[in-house]
């Protein structure tokens, strides 16, 4: 039996032929005719398909006008990229022709230029906004950070005033240091930022050139390298530290041994890998390094003599002077006196005899032979004594003078109490100390306060 879509149709579903044959020539009913009706969806197809084309073409048209402007953009992108590469280039001529095209001194400043030409690369630190290159900045000699002029104006402005409001009583009287946003490097009062200036500072408000460095004068930096070496700076005007000096020096090695070698005056130590045999300050070996520019310390042990030569010892060859604790002994030139300093190098010192001396009291000066004794003058002493309030009522003597007898009214320690008495002694009552113990509970009660009171020894129940 055949599937049911393949048998003949009825009624509303009768075949195609059916339908054919209602309309052939004789066909159906009194044999008549109908005309086709295919007119109609003919030209609507054909409406469809003109608009699908026209909209075909319309895309076709937007995807080529894209890819010019894209091919446009990518240009000009080549073009910028060009014009930034000649300006680096020009930059770093007068460094690379010293260094024969080298250019591996120039990436962290290489790295400075590249950001500026970067839009957005560039922050100022304070106001968090972007640096362009229309803009007046002030850069830190620091971390070469670039800020806002304006900004960093307010900012040391603001900073002196904080620190001036904290620590001064004098409010303002002062000139305190200002420091910088990033890297807190201090700056003196005078260095204020008050004019827009080139990264070398040789030409205030530099034009904006679009064939220079942005915020640059153009001309050569000239700034002293460092670490200092006699030469300056090659580049033209730039942001970011100075690149290590390309200049080539003839230069020995670090001992000193071998002969000079032409070397750049950044990187210009080196050594001949030879043994040193420098004398060592022990003047008992030598150095056993291989070249270097200073030798250390001695290892080894040796008997080394004290410094006034009486004793020897082992030492080590490092620290080879030492004293003996003796006392000196040594003939002075006086010929009557021996030195009374402990062990010394060098000559000793004069006879203190055979100077000009005074008598006890220090009023009258004598030159007397270092063998006689300078006599007291007889006048009253007057040397302040152990009171530190008065003076002594002696005749010029040798010796430390007298207590203080004086008779001088005081106040016992309490302050209850004041009576008339000698200077040196303390004047101590017979009142109970009324203050209290650290128990915080009990008096002291102690006669004579001249010792402090005592700590709680009651037992409390």
């Amino acid at each position: 039996m055949e599937p049911v879509w393949r048998q003949q149709g009825r009624g509303r579903g009768r075949s195609q032929e059916a339908q054919g044959a209602r309309f052939r020539p004789g066909g159906g009913r009194g044999g008549r005719t109908e005309a086709p009706h295919s007119a109609a969806p003919l030209d609507k197809f054909e409406e469809i398909r003109k608009s699908n084309q026209a909209a075909a073409q319309r895309l076709v048209e937007s995807h080529v006008s894209s890819s010019s402007s894209d091919d446009e953009d990518d240009d000009d992108r080549e073009r910028q990229d060009g014009k930034r590469g000649q300006i680096l280039a020009s930059t770093f001529t007068t460094y690379t022709n010293q260094t024969g095209g080298d250019a591996t001194g120039l990436v962290r400043t290489g790295q400075y230029l590249s950001d500026l030409f970067q839009s957005g690369a560039l922050t100022c630190l304070i106001c968090i906004a972007s640096v362009k290159r229309t803009q007046q900045v002030w850069s830190c000699c620091s971390c070469f950070s670039l800020f806002h002029l304006p900004c960093i104006q307010k900012w040391a402005k603001d900073s002196v005033f904080l620190v001036s409001s904290v620590t001064d009583d004098d409010f303002g009287q002062k000139q305190h240091p200002w420091p910088c946003p990033k890297c807190r490097a201090e700056y003196p009062p005078s260095a204020k930022p008050n004019r827009y200036m080139c990264y070398c500072g040789k030409l205030q408000d530099p034009p904006a050139d679009p064939w220079l460095v942005p915020h640059s004068c153009g001309s050569v930096c000239q700034k002293e390298l460092k670490p200092t070496c006699g030469h300056t700076c090659l580049l033209l005007c730039h942001p970011g530290p100075c690149p290590p000096c390309p200049k080539m020096v003839s230069v020995a090695c670090m001992c000193g041994k071998a002969k000079p070698l032409p070397r750049r005056c950044s990187n210009k130590a080196w050594s001949c890998q030879q043994q040193c045999g420098k004398l060592l300050p022990c003047r008992q070996h030598t150095c056993s390094q291989t070249c270097h520019t200073e030798c250390r310390p001695c290892p080894r042990v040796s008997v080394q003599s004290c410094v006034c030569g009486r004793q020897k010892a082992e030492r080590p060859c490092s620290s080879p002077q030492w004293n003996c604790q003796q006392v000196c002994g040594f003939p002075l030139p006086c010929g009557n006196h021996a030195c009374e300093k402990v062990c010394h190098d060098g000559v000793c010192p004069p006879c203190p005899r055979s100077v000009s001396r005074t008598c006890p009291c220090g009023k009258t000066k004598s030159s007397l032979p270092c063998t006689e004794e300078v006599m007291p003058c007889g006048d009253t002493c007057d040397r302040r004594l152990s009171c530190l309030k008065h003076t002594c009522s002696m005749r010029c003597h040798r010796g430390s003078c007298e207590t203080c007898r004086q008779e001088v009214e005081k106040e016992c320690r309490c302050g209850k109490h004041r009576k008339l008495m000698p200077c040196h002694k303390e004047y101590l009552c017979d009142s109970k100390c009324p203050k209290t113990r650290s128990c915080q509970r009990h008096q002291c009660r102690r006669k004579k306060a001249s010792v402090p009171c005592v700590s709680c020894w009651v037992n409390v129940r």
